[in-house]
This record gives C-alpha cells, structure tokens and sequence, in this order.
C-alpha cells in the first residue's frame, strides 16, 4: 500500500508537469510540489475523541443509541440496535479496503431489515441533521484546542481530523463543530464516506498520506489511543500520545485494540507525549 500511494504521487506529479511544460510556469515552488512530487507544508494529523474534546465514550455511545432508536423502532428493538450498530462498526474495521467504509457499514447494517440501504443512510442522516447535535452537552473542548489551530493555521501547516472513520461526513462536521472547528479549517476529515480502512490498519494512516500527497515523514499524528492513534509511527509518522482524555472501556475502543496487538511490548513509543496544551512547546521541533 505504500508503494501504491507513492507511485499514485509519481504519476499525479508527471500530470502536472506536463501542465507546467505547456503554461511555461515554472519556479522554485513548482519544483519542489510537482517535479519532486511532495507537498511541502507538513501536515498535523488530530484525533477528535478524548484529544480535541474529552467525554465519556460509553455514556456517550448509550446516549446515541437511545436517540437513535426512535428512528428505527419500526424495524428494530434498541437492544438488537446496539448490537448491530456494534456488529456493522466491527465489519468496518474489518474492512478489506475495496469498499468504502460507507458501503460496509450499510450494507451489514441493512442485512435482514426490511429496508434498503439508501433508506437505512436517510434515516441517520436525517437523525444527523436534526438530533445528533443534541449529544454536544455529554463533551467538553480540551484545554488549549483553539490555540493550536490558530498556531497551526499560522504557521501554514496541512490539518487533518483524523478520527477513526466510523461516521459520516455531516456527523464528522456536527462533532468538529463541538471542539470549536470550522470544515474551511481543515484539509482532509475522514469519514466513512472516503475512507477504505479504519484504525489501527497502517492502510489508513497510508490512505491519509496518499490524499494529501506528502509523505509520512512530513506529519504528526495526535491522539490519546496508544494503540489506534500511535501505530502511526509504523510508517514514519511522527506521534504524539495525549494523556488528558477521558478512558473507558468503550466497546469499539477494546475492538480495535485488539485486532492488531497481543502484547504491551508490540505497541508502538509516542516521540511526544503529554496533556494536549504540550503540542505548542513541540511544534518548533517538528517544523
């Protein structure tokens, strides 16, 4: 996969080289972004859950379901709601990368329910457009989280919400919106709509890369998951483990773990770690 990304970059750059010959625009930036193939701004990689705002997951995953139900009482109990929900979450992360984690997520969730799975997608989003926002007073915005934005912003570096991609795009913004962060901010959110893998798969980390054609050495993945969020550094990707989130033994949180690591020895050692605030005092390394 990451041959496949860098040769994606290669022929994405021989395309606009060819532009470059024909216009005559040529200089030192075209240089560096097209012929040698790389976006020269360094990317920041954030987490949304328990790094950018904190809550507790499985009280929040509950409340979700219990505003969820409604939607779906006329073809499923809540109890066999949440075991689906888990079911299909689990299929996603399982997911081989041929389909979007949109299209395996629906396409399980709809099986053996008398509906289609364009008509399973309208019921949430419409919950996504009406109700999911109500869920914002179960979070609160981590310290400092405004204040690296508008640093990282400052400083022209690429942002990524790179947040395990299990929702969709409309819900992705929703919960953004509860950290104090605009979609025109950021360059890239995954999401379930364009994404093909999920955390701790390094596909996902290398599907990132590939999107916004620069390489792992060139980003800085930050998150409180010392499994999801610090396998990164697998590929390259420096890493900065957040110590002020809030744990629990969320269901998909113990899912994922497991599905990469057997042994505390086989995790992968943060280059940074610290409460959230600590990202500003590391920056400068970075850059």
């Amino acid at each position: 996969m990451q041959l496949k990304y860098r040769i994606t970059i290669f022929l994405k750059s021989l395309l606009k080289m060819k532009y470059i010959i024909l216009t005559g625009k040529f200089n030192k930036n075209t240089y560096n972004t097209v012929l040698v193939g790389k976006n020269m701004s360094k990317t920041i990689l954030f987490d949304l859950d328990n790094t950018l705002i904190l809550f507790d997951e499985v009280k929040f995953f509950r409340a979700y379901i219990r505003k969820v139900a409604p939607i779906m009482s006329d073809l499923i109990s809540p109890y066999n709601l949440w075991r689906l929900v888990l079911a299909s979450t689990k299929a996603v992360l399982n997911n081989n990368g041929h389909f979007t984690n949109e299209e395996v997520f629906y396409q399980n969730f709809s099986k053996g329910l008398n509906e289609k799975t364009h008509e399973i997608w309208d019921r949430f989003q419409h919950f996504y457009e009406n109700e999911f926002d109500q869920l914002r007073a179960l979070v609160a915005v981590n310290t400092g989280v405004s204040d690296i934005f508008e640093t990282t912003i400052k400083k022209g570096l690429n942002i990524v919400i790179a947040s395990n991609p299990f929702w969709s795009c409309l819900a992705m913004e929703t919960r953004m919106s509860w950290a104090g962060i605009k979609k025109e901010q950021v360059h890239l959110i995954t999401h379930m709509e364009n994404m093909h893998s999920c955390k701790p798969h390094l596909e996902y980390y290398q599907e990132i890369c590939q999107k916004m054609e620069t390489n792992p050495e060139d980003c800085l993945m930050i998150g409180d998951d010392p499994v999801n969020d610090m396998v990164a550094g697998r590929i390259g990707i420096k890493t900065f483990l957040v110590t002020d989130g809030k744990k629990s033994e969320n269901p998909l949180r113990v899912i994922s773990n497991k599905m990469r690591f057997c042994r505390e020895e086989e995790r992968v050692q943060p280059d940074y770690s610290g409460p959230l605030v600590k990202v500003q005092e590391i920056l400068p390394a970075f850059i």
